[in-house]
């Protein structure tokens, strides 16, 4: 039977889309065997997440990409969208076409481009001789210019990369969306200046951590004074026992000596063991203070935001409980 041409329709993300992979050429069956049973979830499998949203996972026992997105038209209409990965590198699309290659010196061929992009050792990843960004093996946090933009913990550094930067990802929208987060790297870097001479000149030498969340910056120093991004104080933590202040001084929480923060009505909000976070009425931990000041909800997961002040409970009344707005 004539095999109909596909068009793989895309769910479009802040910053993303999901461009159709470049045909290289040739049916592949024996990949359109091996993907079958794709839908069909196992503990193999690893979810990875795009700009906070659930995308797709990975079926690491049989090495595919199985996306979220299903195929709007042809044979293969209402089906997810697939990619396996052969013993040879090759990757085939479910729909049998030979769309890229990854090689074992960490190159990824796609996009008729080859080499594409390659992924060094350090998780970095190269494209034209420039690093475009960054995937750490660790957290599985994958970033440009230092702001993250995928969660993919689990997944080896070269296949996340080939999923965020060249399946959601290719050279023109990199091209697009690069120089933007270069721009903001540079702002925040500059922000991060200015406060810093400006304690200088005020003499004072009191240490700093800063505030990101919802793509908004700030500032809390080791007296549990909260600055925006303009360091401007809009409000006061306690150190140790106490109240949450605004920048007028009025009470807008508490937090008590067990680590148990409370609103300005005393309803308790949450409470804080170590980096664990939980609910009132519950020990179980539904978000955690991370490396860096990362806090992550546990179910997702989820990057509520970053900040790395001492002690814990400061940067969870500011990132969880979100008393300063930001």
């Amino acid at each position: 039977m004539k095999r109909t041409e596909l068009i793989v329709l895309l769910i479009v993300s802040i910053l993303c889309w999901l461009p159709a992979q470049a045909q290289f050429g040739g049916l592949f069956n024996k990949a359109k065997e091996k993907v079958e049973n794709k839908g069909k979830k196992n503990k193999g499998n690893i979810d990875f997440y795009f700009l906070d949203k659930h995308r797709g996972y990975y079926d690491s026992q049989n090495r595919i990409i199985v996306f979220d997105d299903t195929y709007q038209e042809g044979e293969l209409t209402g089906q997810r969208v697939t990619f396996t990965i052969m013993e040879n590198g090759t990757v085939i699309r479910n729909d049998g076409k030979r769309v890229g290659e990854l090689l074992d010196n960490g190159v990824v061929n796609c996009h008729d481009c080859a080499p594409y992009l390659t992924t060094e050792i350090t998780g970095d990843v190269v494209m034209d001789g420039e690093v475009i960004g960054h995937v750490d093996n660790i957290t599985g946090v994958v970033s440009m210019e230092g702001f993250t933009i995928a969660n993919v913990k689990g997944i080896d550094k070269q296949i996340a990369a080939y999923i965020i930067f060249g399946i959601i990802h290719d050279k023109e929208r990199i091209a697009y969306i690069l120089p933007k987060y270069k721009e903001e790297r540079k702002r925040v870097d500059e922000e991060k200046k200015n406060a810093q001479r400006a304690q200088n000149l005020s003499g004072k030498n009191v240490q700093e951590w800063t505030i990101e969340k919802n793509g908004n910056r700030g500032f809390v120093d080791a007296n549990g004074v909260v600055y925006n991004w303009a360091h401007k104080k809009i409000g006061q933590l306690p150190k140790g026992s106490g109240d949450i202040k605004d920048a007028d001084g009025n009470k807008i929480g508490s937090i008590d000596i067990m680590g148990v923060i409370f609103d300005r009505n005393g309803r308790e909000l949450a409470t804080v063991r170590g980096g664990s976070i939980s609910l009132p009425g519950s020990n179980a931990t539904v978000a955690e203070v991370r490396a860096a000041g990362r806090i992550d909800t546990m179910q997702g997961p989820k990057t509520l935001g970053y900040c790395d002040a001492r002690p814990y409970v400061w940067a969870v009344a500011i990132i969880f409980c979100d008393f300063f707005r930001f």
